[in-house]
């Protein structure tokens, strides 16, 4: 088994810590406080893990529990010590040896620092050992405990330095020599002679530059080596050697100690790049961007390297699976770099979170509701213009358009007018639907990711048109959604239209978010149809029957009052449906008799039928048919000249 404290760099200024450690693994049932003071990357960490990790291994095994203080602070301020408190407690008076890192973390933390003072006179009472790491030297920490300040004078202390140059310059080489690559000579000199806080930053910085090394034969100068590092070279006073003089080949327990040491930090590295070389490679193969490996790769790190290969395992595999679906649902995003690099995984969720969104059925503007078949009036023709705007600049002016009149004006044909000419424009996908299947859609939704998948429908289209909004009145959840929706829309600057039957201000029990929003767009009010709008309408109607060009019958029909466009198209309808039932040409008598006559005046049947026809009508006029047509067969030729010439 491997001493764990053979990778602790051994010297003459870390050397009675070092000793200090070792006594307390062997011997840890003892009456013994030590604290352990050295600066950050002195080694105090790793002494204590050495503690920790010999004793474990220990025959019988023995326990050890290390603290850190960073962690438990954090807890206590977040949740207090409360019954995890006294866990904690009984486990570390359980254990063989208690190690606590970073006391320094605690200074005017009363809790924390009661807390450890406890623990500690309860082990001393009860012979066992207790160690110590600071950062700080005792005399320097502030906000103590009275209490534990005392206890910690009467501790056995030591220090941790860094090793010196001579021996620091022979770590390097030795690692410099494990690799083989041909640098420069003076170069570990050189860097022993700089300034780190730890022995792993002196080995880390060679690395680096050994991975550049290893890519060209030509050997890096140190000039550039320190380049590397960012750093420059500073001349050495006179009469002072660029390196130590190198130390003899068999020299002794310390020399063995240096190439047991080196030995494992080289197997360490050396294991962790080569898995990360082989992680790289294969997600390369992949078609992976590995920029997260690769930085990884030069940290140089003699860890654990399985974790990190893990993670970008799972999230490049995660990846791959959402391009390929990606492909599936949404052939335009096949080939997109995003689906390449697995530091952008949350973007790739969003995307194809989107596309899926995109598969789901739209309520669309219905094809045959266009402006082309809309009168133009007094009546409509602010709406139109205003549409006209926004079918011109989609999102720009007039977002949101809201149109407010009474039900039956013609709000919807508006709308759906609006939706075919921003797709003619090239705008695809616009979503046109009432305010009662807005309602129904969202009742469907049973959880909120299905809440937040249908959400994702309206969010991404082109174009959002929403009629009836008056019935989302009261309707909380339903108000709560458009607002996300619209919130969407108006950041991509998408075009917003919606109809209300009642006017915004009378829009009680609604979000004022959004009537804010309404308010702040523009409002134009659709009123009743007038002449020229009823002329359209009935035009329109009567355009594909034997009445299409009977003048007449178009006048009386427009100026017959009507307060809506349902109202027009219920009156021209009522007309054609007595014209048809009666096997008659509609006319103004015909329309008169029918819309004039009262209740109690019932309709003449014996009214002379228009003059016989060859039968034979054109497509769309099947509402109006000759008598002829209802005879299937005639018994013999005189019989069809009789009505002929009759």
């Amino acid at each position: 088994m491997t001493d764990p404290f053979a990778s602790f760099v051994a010297d003459p200024a870390n050397q009675a810590a070092l000793s200090a450690a070792r006594m307390v693994a062997e011997t840890p049932r003892m009456h013994y406080l030590l604290l352990l003071v050295g600066t950050r990357g002195s080694g105090k960490t790793h002494l204590l893990r050495a503690i920790r990790d010999r004793l474990a291994a220990a025959e019988p095994p023995r326990t050890a529990e290390l603290v850190g203080l960073v962690r438990l602070a954090e807890h206590v301020q977040a949740k207090g010590l409360g019954d995890a408190g006294l866990a904690l407690r009984e486990r570390l008076l359980r254990a063989d040896v208690v190690l606590f890192d970073d006391l320094d973390v605690i200074e005017r933390q009363l809790p924390v620092q009661s807390f450890v003072f406890d623990v500690i006179e309860s082990r001393l009472a009860a012979g066992l050992a207790t160690v110590i790491a600071t950062g700080k030297p005792l005399g320097r920490l502030t906000g103590l405990d009275a209490r534990l300040a005392r206890r910690l004078r009467d501790a056995s202390a030591v220090d941790l330095a860094l090793p010196g140059a001579p021996a620091r310059a022979a770590i390097l080489a030795r690692r410099i020599a494990e690799v083989g690559c041909p640098v420069a000579p003076d170069l570990a000199a050189t860097l022993a002679e700089l300034e780190f806080a730890s022995v792993k930053e002196y080995l880390g910085a060679l690395n680096r530059i050994l991975v550049v090394q290893q890519t060209t034969p030509k050997p890096i100068s140190v000039e550039d080596a320190l380049a590397l590092l960012g750093l420059e070279r500073e001349p050495a006073p006179a009469g002072v050697p660029a390196a130590p003089a190198p130390m003899a080949e068999g020299g002794g327990e310390f020399d063995a100690f240096l190439t047991e040491v080196m030995a494992n930090v080289s197997q360490q590295f050396d294991h962790w790049r080569g898995r990360l070389r082989e992680a790289v490679s294969y997600w390369q193969g992949q078609g992976v961007k590995t920029r997260r490996l690769e930085q990884a790769l030069l940290a140089d790190s003699t860890g654990d390297p399985e974790p990190i290969v893990a993670a970008f395992g799972h999230d490049a595999g995660e990846l791959l699976r959402l391009g390929a679906e990606a492909r599936v649902i949404a052939p335009d995003l096949a080939g997109a770099e995003i689906f390449r690099d697995p530091d952008q995984l949350v973007a790739a969720r969003h995307l194809v979170q989107e596309a899926r969104a995109r598969r789901a059925p739209l309520s669309a503007p219905l094809p045959d509701l266009t402006l082309a078949r809309l009168g133009v009036g007094a009546a409509n023709r602010v709406a139109l213009e205003a549409l006209a705007v926004v079918v011109a600049e989609p999102g720009v002016r007039h977002n949101p358009l809201v149109l407010v009149g009474p039900s039956g004006v013609g709000k919807t044909h508006l709308l759906h007018g609006l939706g075919n000419a921003l797709m003619a424009g090239g705008l695809s996908p616009v979503a046109c639907l009432s305010a009662h299947s807005f309602l129904g859609e969202l009742a469907a939704q049973r959880s909120p990711e299905e809440t937040a998948q249908w959400r994702a429908r309206y969010q991404w289209v082109a174009g959002f048109l929403l009629d009836d909004v008056h019935l989302l009145t009261g309707e909380t959840r339903a108000q709560a959604e458009l607002l996300q929706i619209y919130a969407a829309l108006e950041e991509g600057g998408r075009p917003m239209a919606f109809a209300s039957a009642r006017p915004l201000s009378e829009l009680a029990g609604f979000d004022h978010r959004l009537l804010t929003r309404f308010q702040g767009g523009t409002v134009v009010d659709v009123a009743a149809p007038d002449r020229d709008v009823r002329l359209a309408v009935i035009r329109a109607l009567l355009a594909e029957t034997t009445a299409a060009d009977d003048v007449g019958l178009i006048d009386y029909l427009a100026g017959r009052p009507a307060d809506s466009v349902r109202s027009v198209q219920g009156m021209v309808h009522r007309v054609l449906a007595e014209a048809e039932a009666e096997r008659m040409v509609p006319s103004v008598a015909l329309a008169r008799e029918t819309l004039e006559a009262v209740e109690a005046k019932p309709i003449r049947r014996d009214r002379k039928p228009a003059a016989p026809t060859s039968g034979i009508l054109s497509p769309g006029m099947g509402i109006v048919r000759s008598r002829e047509k209802m005879i299937l067969q005639w018994p013999s030729p005189a019989d069809r000249l009789l009505p002929e010439f009759g």
